[in-house]
């Protein structure tokens, strides 16, 4: 009895050891909470999208590219990929200097950030660039592409928090196509939009 009452007990202890390390195993995944951007780090990010702009508008290189992680890479709204940042900003100032006596204006409509590990967010923006009156163009023009007066696209922002700083480590841009903003291939199913029936 004694000997079948130890094995009873020992085989009890098991089960429950076994349920414990099952219970582990299939908790809960960590929520979202983990991975959201304090309010701190929100500001800084969108700090770094204006600072951007700003410089943008004033062709600005030392400002611009102060925003950036050594290790930098960049994909700009032609193509052209450009890795370090030295590159970056020889890219950016040869640019710059085909137009340097003219404005250079960007708006951003809109910033959506998201978080993708502690130091690592993402920033969707929705920018506007535009030239000057008189050539409104002309920005754009080294760069052998026939753009509107008025250019909206969408680029994204990979940055990386190093030390208290946030820096940009990547960046794509990609111009809007007015027709296509209109009809998202997202919501054909909802609009019943069709690009075969096109007139």
């Amino acid at each position: 009895l004694k000997l079948w009452l130890a094995g009873l007990s020992l085989g009890l202890g098991i089960l429950v050891t076994l349920m414990n390390t099952k219970a582990a195993d299939s908790g809960p995944l960590p929520t979202r909470s983990s991975r959201t951007l304090s309010a701190a780090d929100d500001a800084s990010i969108r700090d770094v999208v204006s600072a951007f702009a700003n410089s943008w508008e004033h062709h600005d290189m030392d400002a611009m590219h102060a925003l950036d992680a050594e290790d930098v890479e960049w994909v700009n709204v032609t193509g052209n990929y450009w890795r370090g940042k030295a590159n970056v900003r020889r890219g950016h100032t040869n640019f710059f200097r085909t137009f340097e006596n003219e404005k250079a204006n960007l708006k951003v409509d809109q910033v959506l950030i998201r978080l993708i590990a502690p130091s690592v967010a993402i920033a969707v923006t929705t920018m506007r660039f535009s030239g000057d009156g008189e050539h409104p163009n002309r920005m754009y023009s080294a760069l052998g592409t026939v753009m509107a007066a008025e250019v909206k696209t969408r680029g994204s922002f990979v940055l990386v928090k190093r030390g208290k700083s946030w820096k940009i480590a990547q960046f794509q841009n990609t111009i809007v196509d007015p027709e296509a903003d209109k009809h998202d291939p997202v919501d054909w199913d909802k609009t019943g939009y069709d690009p075969r029936k096109r007139p």
